[in-house]
């Protein structure tokens, strides 16, 4: 026993994420302060028992580096429980975080962490003010979707109002389960339900119209006005013009690996060459056993966005600029794959 405070952290994925789930757990704890243990719970979507054991032994390896303890732990999800909700990007295992409330009834909080994820930053900064967290339902960083209203099918069920209230990005967030618990009683449904059960209510009418696209869409419409803002470098997303910070020399972040193709699954675009170098960089440092090569093959859109970035200048030119950023990052201007290799010699020694 310590007398350190203990940070829970849950992930999800199935053997197909695994590589990425390893990355995002892995990272999180090399970047403890020390301050906190950790325990880490994986929500189990179909994870092979050797890649648990991996996990588990890395985990364990690089908290006892770090001076802190950290346990693994994981839970089977209920497949049967997600078959009521669309498929999203042909996985139900998006929607797990939606079970969370009912699955931790003996936790009150919990920071959520996406299997596509590197962590430089770290997660102990990923909760709202301490005297205020009992007023909030969620904490993350605001989404580039940026309001409610930009992504919400009951649109017309909220006031102007409401409809300009922030949109946060669900990849790393702040959990109040305890507070998630308590938007199933009678006052919202007539009955009481879980947060998964009130999702599926909500989707009911709209998998005919397709105009269902994230499951983020049901947390933020769920909690909304309930939802703290954290800087965005704890969830900095790639994508167009993402590169930017990395060109400075910045790995004060948390990178998220948005959209297609995730590192492990395909080759990347201009606009997350270098991000994906990092991933690799990380995978190779982290779990060396899996032989995995830092080498990452160029941009498959290389001509295609140097042709835009001059077109774009005549009639977008901020849309222009975040081209030229892409481009400019191939060169890794400021040396971060360098600083990024002796962060992690500190876990390979």
């Amino acid at each position: 026993m310590t007398d350190r405070p203990t940070l829970n952290i849950v992930s999800n994925a199935d053997e197909r994420f695994y590589p990425g789930l390893g990355v995002a757990v892995a990272s999180a704890v090399a970047a403890a302060s020390g301050k906190y243990d950790y325990h880490i719970i994986i929500l189990d979507g179909g994870l092979q028992p050797e890649s648990i054991v991996q996990l588990r032994a890395t985990v364990e390896s690089i908290a006892t580096k770090k001076g802190i303890r950290a346990v693994l732990e994981t839970l089977e999800v209920d497949q049967n429980r997600l078959m009521k909700l669309p498929a999203l990007r042909g996985s139900l295992m998006t929607y797990a975080k939606l079970m969370l409330p009912e699955m931790l009834p003996h936790l009150d909080t919990i920071v959520y962490l996406d299997a596509d994820v590197l962590c430089f930053e770290g997660l102990e900064g990923v909760h709202p003010p301490e005297a205020e967290q009992s007023q909030w339902l969620l904490a993350g960083a605001r989404d580039h979707i940026d309001a409610i209203g930009n992504d919400c099918p009951w649109a017309k069920n909220l006031s102007p109002v409401e409809r300009q209230l922030p949109y946060i990005n669900a990849g790393i967030m702040w959990m109040n389960l305890r507070g998630l618990r308590e938007l199933g009683d009678a006052s919202h449904t007539g009955n009481s339900s879980s947060l998964l059960d009130l999702t599926a209510k909500l989707l009911h009418d709209l998998i005919e119209t397709q105009k269902f696209r994230h499951d983020q869409t049901v947390f933020n419409f769920l909690c909304r006005g309930k939802s703290f803002i954290l800087p965005e470098s704890i969830n900095h997303r790639t994508s167009i013009g993402s590169t930017r910070p990395l060109c400075e020399g910045s790995l004060d972040l948390n990178l998220h690996y948005i959209g297609s193709p995730k590192p492990w699954l395909g080759a990347p675009k201009t606009s997350n060459w270098l991000a994906h170098r990092l991933w690799h960089q990380a995978r190779a440092s982290l779990f060396p056993q899996t032989g995995e090569s830092m080498n990452v093959p160029p941009p498959r859109d290389l001509a295609e966005i140097r042709r835009k970035a001059m077109a774009y200048r005549l009639f977008n030119p901020k849309r222009a600029t975040h081209y030229r950023s892409d481009l400019h990052s191939l060169n890794d201007p400021s040396g971060v794959i360098e600083m990024a290799q002796d962060y992690w010699q500190a876990f390979t020694r």
